[in-house]
């Protein structure tokens, strides 16, 4: 009996929408899942000569992928030629023979099964006065519901997200069965020793008063990663921690993901797995890249890059404008082994050896930045198919090992130069028309092979190489046109981005003003 099959991986939005539409008009389809069948991707690559999922099979026809599918979807309905389309589904296709190409069988083993994280150390637990103890998480989370949060101005500042000493005091009484009120002062006390709680200015030791206190998680909102302070245990094997993140913002992602493949970021902040993820991923903290080899941090900077892109956009935001994209992609940092990095940090200042980015001025670290020493060495200019600032325009998002990242970044290499609006090949103009992205770091390209067409002719295949091929060969100078760049997003709702929600402490107009004075 002929099927349909899916090569798919969780967390694809582009998966979740072909097998939607197939669903909506009630085809069954076999669903051969690359996440837990990891040794499938070969057979998908080689039947289909495509990088990405969805991949999709009538029997033993490739249709493409969720676009292409869809589109041989419309056509039937256009056509009108069965009642249904299930109709024409089982007389095409399901009438027919099992494919013949025993790459396109189900697999018959169990699934992979991935190890569980190491197991948390006491370090996660906080000793309630009632004798009990309780997860940092659990904890944090209790605090948000009953503590207040008031953005309250004074004449040496304005503090966001915070509370005063003693209603503090007066929360814990209230909601922790504490009878004495010395006794939810000492709680209070141990809170700020654990870092839970601080205060506004790091200034004082919790007092029982007017003193302004706020609790971690709002301590520093220009930091993703610092809903805690992480004094766990660090998972040893770094790559191991940064998939086993992927998949839980991904599992969220996927969770508020439309049929249309449109994410709704604001649900995404709200979905009950959010203040997990937000603690896990604090654990990068305790990661440090000084003893990680150039390929090991290709693919740990990639795959970070690429997961606090989608974290940023649920948790501060999407920019509109592009001076919203440089403060967002300039001023946004996470916590990489106790040192801060900025998205044009980790890209230019660590993965591109330290250059200057697109139009700006200086490199990203001084000859004195304590950043320095961990920056890539040998610099590969393919990373730039392989990062994802959220844009349209972008490459897909993909996964990258230290061990295979050789191959991988050939693969996306070649993926994203078969793409028209990325790299085209007009031979009858002697024109290539370009990414805006081979624009921008064409001085990358360019220290690898020369200049940029010669760069460009080993990521390509086909017709496509013959024909840059044979332009190069005429020595005739090819003039370069550049696309341009599409920085819409695939969200269906998100907040709006602004850089003052950066800062939880922010200097008062009247200290602003005597700033000035002196």
């Amino acid at each position: 009996m002929g099927r349909i099959t899916i090569f798919a991986i969780d967390e694809c939005p582009f998966c979740v929408k072909t097998k939607a539409a197939l669903t909506e008009l009630e085809i069954p389809y076999t669903e051969i899942n690359l996440s837990s069948y990891p040794e499938k991707r070969s057979d998908m690559l080689a039947l289909s000569d495509q990088l990405t999922v969805p991949q999709v099979f009538f029997n033993d026809k490739h249709i493409g992928g969720a676009d292409d599918t869809i589109a041989v979807l419309e056509k039937w309905e256009e056509e009108n030629t069965h009642p249904t389309a299930l109709l024409r589904y089982q007389e095409e296709i399901e009438s027919e023979l099992n494919p013949t190409d025993s790459r396109l069988d189900p697999p018959s083993t169990p699934p992979k099964v991935v190890d569980p994280p190491p197991e948390r150390s006491e370090a996660d637990k906080i000793l309630l006065p009632n004798g009990e103890h309780i997860s940092v998480l659990d904890l944090t989370q209790e605090l948000i519901k009953i503590l207040p949060k008031y953005d309250i101005s004074q004449f040496t500042g304005n503090y966001m997200s915070c509370f005063k000493g003693l209603s503090c005091v007066a929360a814990l009484l209230t909601n922790f069965g504490i009878t004495e009120r010395e006794e939810a002062f000492k709680f209070c006390l141990l809170l700020q020793e654990r870092k839970i709680l601080h205060h506004v200015k790091e200034k004082h030791l919790f007092e029982d008063n007017t003193k302004l206190y706020r609790l971690q998680p709002y301590h520093s909102p220009g930091v993703l990663n610092s809903y805690r302070i992480w004094n766990d245990r660090v998972e040893p094997d770094h790559m191991a921690l940064i998939f086993r993140l992927a998949k839980m913002i991904g599992k969220i992602m996927s969770d508020v993901t439309g049929n249309d493949g449109k994410v709704d970021y604001i649900l995404a902040s709200k979905h009950i797995n959010y203040p997990a993820f937000e603690e896990a991923v604090c654990e990068i903290q305790g990661v440090s890249m000084s003893d990680m080899d150039d390929k090991t941090k290709i693919a740990f900077g990639t795959n970070l890059y690429n997961l606090m892109i989608r974290y940023a956009f649920a948790k501060v935001g999407i920019p509109k404008t592009n001076l919203q994209r440089m403060n967002f992609f300039k001023k946004v940092s996470f916590n990489i082994g106790g040192e801060k990095f900025s998205f044009n940090d980790l890209e230019n200042g660590i993965l591109r050896g330290n250059s200057k980015a697109p139009h700006a001025l200086k490199k990203p670290f001084s000859p004195a930045d304590s950043r320095l020493p961990l920056i890539v060495k040998n610099v590969d200019p393919r990373i730039h198919f392989a990062l994802n600032c959220g844009a349209k325009s972008c490459p897909p998002v993909k996964k990258f090992t230290s061990s295979a990242i050789e191959e991988e970044l050939r693969i996306v290499a070649s993926a994203f130069a078969e793409q028209d609006e990325n790299v085209l090949v007009d031979e009858e103009k002697n024109v290539l028309h370009l990414t805006l992205i081979l624009k921008w770091y064409r001085s990358d390209f360019e220290k690898i092979k020369g200049q940029l067409p010669e760069t460009l002719l080993k990521y390509l295949r086909g017709e496509k190489k013959e024909k840059l091929k044979r332009m190069i060969e005429s020595k005739k100078p090819i003039k370069l046109k550049y696309n341009t760049y599409d920085w819409s997003t695939d969200a269906s709702e998100s907040k709006k981005f602004e850089q003052k929600q950066l800062k939880a402490n922010q200097l008062s107009a009247s200290t602003f003003l005597m700033i000035i004075l002196i």
